[in-house]
């Protein structure tokens, strides 16, 4: 991981909801997509958003099962993007938001 990585993964910890697991989906996206380090950060600001937002509804666990498919089945493709197959947990994790 490159050192300003580290510094935002390091800030996310200390000031947010991160995990490590999020900062590792971050890692295997942007080593797929090629971040910036701002990308990088509002990867790891999207998955705060999204648990605050599924902690204030009572949707942790549902918000857990969206982390964990993304970690099992995430690839990066040959076109460089990184993809899941978590629909279902991420429609999931909508509905209880909404």
């Amino acid at each position: 991981m490159k050192a300003p990585h580290l510094i935002l993964a390091l800030a996310c910890l200390v000031t947010a909801a991160c995990s490590p697991l999020e900062d590792d989906l971050c890692d295997y996206k942007c080593d797929c997509e090629g971040c910036s380090d701002r990308e990088y950060g509002d990867c790891l600001d999207r998955y705060d958003h999204r648990y605050v937002d599924a902690d204030r509804r009572d949707c942790v666990d549902e918000y857990d099962a969206l982390l964990e498919c993304e970690d099992d089945t995430g690839v990066c493709n040959r076109d460089d993007k990184w993809s899941t197959s978590c629909k279902y947990e991420n429609d999931a994790l909508n509905r209880c938001i909404d």
